[in-house]
């Protein structure tokens, strides 16, 4: 801690003895977060990542030159002082030390605003997006400064010593990954993009695939509490690579080079006194795509799966609602809440920035999408999502064939019929337990990811645990007991068991 307090002062051109104090603001999902303060009020932000953050390095290196990059060109992003992408230094652990913003979390008050307020903030999240989409990239991949990028990794040179280099979203260096003996630096073509997440996917799974449950515990009963194959996955990213190529538009529009934030909620947006942002914060992990696989409603505001959003149509609060319980009034006001959050940010992207809400409205623009994270995702021992989606892709093959010039009309892989309605009808049961787990979690009040408030924590536990009381409660015999015991979703467990 006194080497990271030197090296604080020391980027401000401060003697040590001037800090006054030092607290820790958060632990984040990927870096603990501190907030430094000098003895004449002047603050600062220190973020270090925690040993298991991949790859520590280049997500250092990538943040930084994303955020400097990024403020060139009019985004506001909190101003950098000083960085190590490298451990090798008197502090121990890579870190940054930025800009301390004097704003407020956008997610503090998010669930607050009025809609004439919510209307307003998303407008002007779009034209931040807008003035991101006006940014021109020579390639795809991340964003780094050249000098920090390993020789051995390709790159494409950018204006004043920015490079575009390795694609540094976490999928592409979870666990083992990040140990491949494989091409990594800037790609130059969108197939090269649909290709290189299943490439990678194939040599980890050749090099470290086992077998395994799968990792969300809720679909283990699917498949008799057994364990996994990797093998039928290899099989599906090979059925990918055969296809990959018929899945770039001809519209060579949506092949532009984009960056947009990666993971864009309320959270990691600070705003002023009247809800106006004012900085967009962790762009760790953020890269750039093709605009056909980066287009789409951001996941912290889309409400795919109501029938109400997906139509588009006008979200109108319930006539009875002051004929409803506290508990059915909370429920449908969430349920407007998103339906509004939705529909309103699709407006202002139809109104403010028109090349994404025609990526958007693309024919399959979500399927190809769909795809392509299925195909890129790290194998945790659930491989029916792209199987689903290659079956699907197969079945719809004459009416993409016709869509596109100099398409086979007769697709590359193909389906026994039965082994296809298999795998549909578990497609179909899994989306279906994804639905009902939303339920469950938002009773409980818990994120997808095992996330609660720390003030909720207690309450969510016994919420939880009155819930697994129940399933064993209303088990068949022993034996199913035994297996809810040892596949509960909400305990503690290795990912790797």
């Amino acid at each position: 801690m006194p080497a990271l307090l030197k090296a604080a002062a020391t980027s401000v051109n401060r003697q040590q003895d001037s800090l006054r104090s030092i607290r820790k603001l958060a632990e984040g999902g990927h870096n603990r977060i501190f907030e430094l303060t000098m003895k004449d009020g002047f603050q600062m932000i220190a973020r270090l990542p925690y040993p298991l953050t991949k790859p520590r390095a280049l997500a250092i290196a990538s943040e930084v030159a994303t955020m400097d990059y990024l403020r060139g060109h009019g985004i506001p992003t909190p101003l950098v002082y000083s960085y190590s992408a490298s451990a090798n230094n008197p502090v121990g652990a890579e870190y940054i030390l930025m800009e301390k913003i004097p704003g407020r979390c956008l997610g503090d008050v998010w669930f607050d605003v009025s809609d004439k307020q919510r209307v307003r903030i998303l407008g002007d999240i779009v034209d931040q997006e807008a003035n991101l989409f006006k940014i021109s990239f020579p390639a795809y991949g991340s964003i780094y400064y050249d000098a920090d990028l390993p020789e051995h990794m390709s790159r494409t040179m950018m204006e004043r010593q920015f490079c575009i280099g390795p694609d540094v979203s976490l999928r592409h260096w979870f666990e083992a990954r990040s140990e491949l003996d494989i091409r990594r630096g800037s790609a130059s073509t969108p197939l090269d993009v649909l290709e290189d997440g299943a490439k990678r996917e194939m040599a980890w799974l050749q090099g470290h695939g086992r077998q395994r449950f799968t990792f969300e515990r809720v679909y283990r009963e699917m498949f008799d509490y057994k364990k996994v194959e990797p093998s039928e996955h290899l099989r599906n990213l090979e059925s990918f690579l055969r296809v990959a190529a018929h899945l770039v538009p001809e519209d060579e529009w949506l092949h532009k080079p984009t960056l947009r934030h990666p993971d864009l909620n309320p959270n990691n947006l600070l705003v002023d006194k009247d809800c106006k942002i004012i900085s967009i914060i962790d762009w760790q992990h953020s890269n750039v795509l093709p605009l056909f696989l980066n287009a789409g409603i951001p996941a912290s505001i889309q409400n795919y799966g109501d029938p109400v959003s997906e139509e588009l149509s006008m979200p109108e609060l319930p006539s009875n609602l002051d004929e409803l319980d506290d508990n059915e009034r909370q429920q449908d006001m969430e349920l407007y809440r998103r339906r509004h959050t939705h529909f309103y940010y699709v407006g202002a992207t139809a109104t403010k920035l028109d090349a994404h809400y025609k990526a958007m409205a693309q024919d399959k623009a979500l399927f190809r999408k769909k795809i392509y994270q299925n195909a890129s995702a790290p194998w945790e021992g659930n491989s029916i999502p792209l199987k689903a989606d290659m079956i699907l892709l197969a079945r719809n093959w004459p009416l993409l064939a016709r869509s596109k010039e100099n398409m086979p009309t007769q697709c590359p892989i193909s389906f026994d019929e039965q082994e296809a309605e298999d795998t549909i009808t578990k497609i179909l049961e899994q989306e279906n337990i994804d639905r009902q787990m939303g339920i469950l979690r938002d009773a409980i009040g818990i994120g997808s990811d095992g996330w609660v408030p720390h003030d909720r924590y207690d309450d969510a536990v016994a919420q939880a645990t009155a819930v697994k009381e129940d399933a064993l409660r209303d088990a068949d015999d022993e034996a199913e007991r035994g297996m809810i015991l040892r596949h509960w979703p909400f305990e503690d467990h290795d990912e790797d068991e």
